[in-house]
């Protein structure tokens, strides 16, 4: 092998070698660019689904934040009633009091 490299004429070597040089360039840009383009598509899925991902989540959002507000609104009704009642049982406190007082029983 050494004999037969040795034997190669250097015009032969100054020809050949940068042709191939510029064939392997030529091919090594070529698979770049096809996984590239493998790339590109497989991180256009991953963006789409969490896009998806993303729309579901406002969606969610939204919907739990309809939810708290008609809780919100239900305590404060909640809250008014008790309010109600709470006068009420001062009510019933002193006429309960006040029916001791004139010796007034159930």
């Amino acid at each position: 092998m050494a004999s037969m490299a040795s034997r190669v004429p250097s015009w032969v070597e100054r020809m050949l070698i940068p042709t191939l040089e510029s064939k392997i360039r030529t091919i090594v840009a070529e698979e770049l660019a096809k996984y590239g383009k493998t790339v590109d598509v497989r991180f256009e899925a991953v963006d789409a689904r969490f896009e998806g991902v993303s729309a579901k989540l406002e969606a969610l959002n939204s919907e739990m934040d309809a939810r708290f507000d008609a809780v919100d609104e239900r305590l404060d009704s909640l809250e008014a009633r008790l309010d109600v009642v709470k006068e009420i049982a001062e009510i019933k406190a002193r006429l309960n009091v006040i029916e001791k007082q004139r010796g007034i029983s159930e």
